[in-house]
């Protein structure tokens, strides 16, 4: 004899069946993916040891894997950082984006660059919205330039 029920997490009616259903399939679903990560946080806190060894092996199993993900998210990052900040060399016109980089308008690259310790610049300022004060999109030819001689050749009038 078949009963509809109605599942107890989000409502939806379901045929209980002699194996006593109580919830749906989904429901059945992200109940048991819950439980699994509480088992894991359980076992990644009594055992960090292991949990580091097999973050390494797994580490070294999936090298290209992990190289490809991490060249990804940094290129699509840069991208967003570039779109927003205008997509081309505001001295000299050149939006190609293989040639583009930051600039810091008044100097103190290197120092800024110190200050997050390594962090990629583009993913800094992604994540502090983009500040439009002290920063600009320059070719790397314009920006090596300023760096060298403190001006571009396209600003030096003759």
């Amino acid at each position: 004899m078949t009963k509809i029920i109605k599942c107890l997490d989000c409502g939806k009616e379901i045929i209980k069946d002699h194996n006593c259903r109580i919830y749906c399939s989904d429901c059945v679903y992200q109940r048991k993916l819950i439980r699994n990560r509480k088992r894991e946080k359980r076992w990644r806190d009594l055992y960090p040891e292991k949990k580091k060894e097999k973050d390494r092996l797994y580490s070294i199993a999936n090298r290209k894997k992990i190289n490809q993900y991490s060249r990804n998210w940094a290129f699509n990052v840069r991208e967003k950082v570039l779109v927003e900040y205008g997509n081309k060399c505001e001295c000299c016109g050149e939006n190609k984006k293989e040639f583009l980089c930051i600039d810091h308008i008044n100097g103190g690259g290197f120092r800024h660059r110190k200050s997050i310790k390594g962090r990629s610049i583009y993913a800094w300022l992604r994540e502090n919205n983009y500040p439009k004060e002290g920063f600009r999109i320059l070719c790397h030819n314009c920006n090596s330039a300023k760096g060298y001689y403190g001006y571009c050749p396209h600003e030096k009038t003759i």
